[in-house]
């Protein structure tokens, strides 16, 4: 018996020891993070802040209460840009497109003022690799020519590589991008492949008023738009669910990107 309680003494000295040094190690961690100069925040799966240090908040312009609990891309990224950043984010999220180690992109303090931040990620997988968390940290960049047109680049790099359909108009619904899976649908169903610069609905006459009158209530609205739709193409039947997503610039929305996902696997077997 006296041999088992040295046995004991000695697992729970080894335990105190074990719990002592990660208290240390958690202090450290916790130094570390308060005296990083940019922004470390940590991100769930649905975009919920759920911490960020204390440099990070006061980059922009918050108390750590005021931002924890909040929706990053609702409370600290630009309108003009937050949907689409959205959109990748939870492609990411889904595992459908690759986890993206670095890229660079605007913040908007409480003071709507505007900062670039370049961004490495940490993302966290539970047992079976899915994405539960995602660690952001990052610092600001003097990069001046960056906002608009290397943002536009990342993000047409990253619509390029997505599995679903998607194409961008203005509010004259003119064609201004379309990403590879629409232009390799354009192929299989024989429309021209130069539509940029033309109208949706010149370059798909198929798409009736009511189309069109959806589009109009999501430019006057800014809600984004969920329908499933049917289409009679080359004698099939095309069933697919289409989002169509507000662009903003300031209040007003000036594009909408057209997400389509077709339900039918028609033109995955072709």
């Amino acid at each position: 018996m006296e041999e088992e309680i040295k046995k004991l003494e000695n697992i729970i000295l080894f335990k105190e020891t074990e719990i002592k040094n990660l208290k240390e190690e958690v202090r450290n961690l916790k130094n570390i993070i308060s005296h990083f100069p940019g922004i470390i925040i940590v991100l769930n799966k649905y975009g919920i802040i759920e911490f960020i240090n204390e440099n990070g908040a006061k980059i922009l312009g918050y108390s750590y209460d005021e931002l924890t609990g909040e929706n990053w891309f609702e409370k600290c990224i630009p309108e003009n840009i937050k949907d689409s950043l959205r959109f990748v984010f939870n492609k990411i999220i889904e595992g459908e497109i690759e986890e993206y180690k670095y890229y660079e992109s605007p913040i908007e303090t409480k003071y709507k003022t505007l900062k670039i931040i370049e961004w490495r990620n940490i993302y966290i997988k539970d047992e079976k690799g899915n994405i539960i968390k995602i660690i952001n940290y990052g610092t600001e960049t003097s990069s001046k020519g960056l906002i608009k047109d290397d943002i536009e680049k990342k993000l047409i790099k990253f619509l390029d590589n997505i599995p679903e359909a998607i194409h961008i108009i203005d509010r004259e619904y003119n064609i201004l991008y379309i990403n590879e899976t629409f232009k390799n649908w354009n192929k299989i169903l024989g429309f021209e492949s130069n539509v940029i610069g033309k109208k949706i609905f010149d370059v798909y006459p198929f798409l009736t008023e009511n189309i069109k009158n959806e589009y109009q209530k999501v430019f006057d609205t800014g809600d984004i738009l969920i329908t499933k739709e049917k289409n009679l193409i080359r004698d099939k039947e095309i069933i697919t669910e289409t989002r169509k997503i507000p662009i903003f610039e300031r209040e007003k929305v000036v594009h909408i990107l057209t997400l389509i996902r077709e339900l039918t696997n028609f033109l995955k077997d072709l």
